[in-house]
């Protein structure tokens, strides 16, 4: 019953889904571009089809899966790659154009995932993180195309949402020929929802093995020249309701360090003007990174481009991490850690619980209740370099330490990877 009626009121809110895409377009373009693809109409570079199909939500999803990606391409396996988001297009096409299809996913609806999977026609599909839709693993349970969860994470939030879908959630999730998790509570919650023991696995993060690239070293030093050697405290992945607290912190630390530069890199890069404007009613000189020089009196960066994010860490010797002093959730912070910065965080970090844990209690991070113990953080940390170094070291021995999640990933999928004339093994 739980799926019938699901089944009747998803094709109802297309249209109430299609209006939100072009109200959101209004501040962000792309989310009215490659409308089609959601219907499951496909770029005409596809060719025969792919032998995988990967779909990460957005932009955070596809860095996770990068090392994955990399890892199958270069194995000799073709890829569609799909996403959500604008964010996580542009990362794809970043990363893979000319190397994989990438495309926007279908909606869950038979219709559009039938004509979606008619064109790709893969072997095995591989679904990253929470991306668990009904009718996707229904189509391909259907045409005996094998589907993985890998870098499972299911926070309360979300968990307590899938709850209330009962038996249709159970039926879903037993469509998964495996499930890959981060950690022990995250399969705990996917047990409850009903998926069995010989389903799950513990793998960790992939996000872990994520490496530098090879021109960091190099991009590092021309921002720190462009910046004039100035400390960097840096804002990474802020969203709207925490820049005003950032900002306000920042002007307090100012007083007591003239040099200090804010760089604030905003989840959604296009916000840029807006928060140069809500800068300057804070009496705070900014630019935009990839417009204005950073000048003498500048007091804050914005950074308006995508994919620079792990050089601004590798920059600064303090970084925030955001979504977390609203209640998103957070983002994940393995990143700053990869990159040496000491780690403040909000929070509101449910979407990393386990990690968040893990980093508290090796003393890998600072945890802020609010505005307040947040100025306080970051004070210590710029005047220390003792205790903001230890703090860096324990973040990167976690890293260390966490490092392996993508060999046991394509070990676990051994089974059902194809081969290159697209055999199942």
């Amino acid at each position: 019953m739980v799926r019938f009626l699901y089944n009747i009121l998803i094709p109802l809110l297309i249209p109430g889904a299609l209006i939100r895409l072009w109200f959101r377009g209004r501040a962000e373009p792309a989310y009215r571009h490659h409308l089609a693809e959601r219907f499951g109409h496909l770029p005409s570079n596809l060719g025969a089809g792919a032998d995988i199909w990967l779909h990460a939500v957005s932009a955070g999803e596809s860095i996770a899966a990068a090392p994955l990606i990399e890892a199958l391409l270069a194995r000799g396996h073709t890829l569609v790659l799909s996403t959500t988001t604008p964010t996580g297009r542009a990362q794809l096409m970043r990363q893979f154009s000319g190397r994989a299809v990438i495309c926007y996913g279908p909606f869950d609806v038979p219709r559009c995932i039938k004509r979606f999977l008619n064109q790709v026609r893969p072997k095995l599909a591989l679904m990253i993180e929470t991306e668990i839709w009904p009718n996707w693993t229904t189509a391909c349970a259907s045409r005996g195309i094998p589907v993985a969860l890998l870098n499972g994470r299911l926070s309360e939030r979300s968990f307590s949402g899938y709850q209330k879908l009962g038996s249709m959630m159970r039926a879903t999730l037993r469509q998964f020929s495996w499930i890959a998790v981060q950690s022990t509570a995250h399969a705990n919650r996917f047990t409850a929802l009903g998926a069995t023991a010989d389903q799950l696995s513990v793998t960790g993060s992939i996000k872990a093995d994520q490496t530098l690239p090879a021109d960091f070293i190099e991009q590092v030093a021309m921002i720190q020249a462009k910046c004039a050697h100035r400390p960097l405290l840096l804002a990474a992945s802020t969203h709207p309701g925490e820049e005003e607290i950032l900002l306000a912190s920042f002007k307090a630390l100012k007083v007591a360090h003239p040099d200090l530069l804010m760089v604030l890199v905003p989840r959604h890069v296009q916000r840029a003007i807006a928060l140069q404007t809500l800068s300057a009613e804070l009496g705070l000189v900014s630019c935009r990174a990839t417009l204005d020089r950073v000048a003498e009196d500048t007091d804050v960066i914005i950074v308006d481009v995508m994919g620079q994010l792990l050089y601004w860490y590798g920059a600064s010797s303090v970084a925030f991490v955001g979504g977390s002093l609203v209640p998103h959730g957070g983002h994940n912070f393995l990143e700053a850690a990869l990159c040496g910065c000491a780690i403040v965080t909000g929070p509101w970090v449910f979407n990393f619980e386990a990690q968040a844990e893990q980093f508290q209690r090796a003393e890998a991070l600072t945890l802020v209740a609010d505005e307040h113990a947040l100025s306080a953080a970051f004070e210590t940390l710029l005047v220390d370099p003792v205790i903001r170094q230890q703090q860096i070291e324990r973040a990167q021995q976690l890293v260390d330490e966490s490092r392996g999640a993508l060999d046991q990933l394509l070990t676990g999928l051994s089974p059902w990877l194809p081969d290159r004339a697209g055999v199942p093994r």
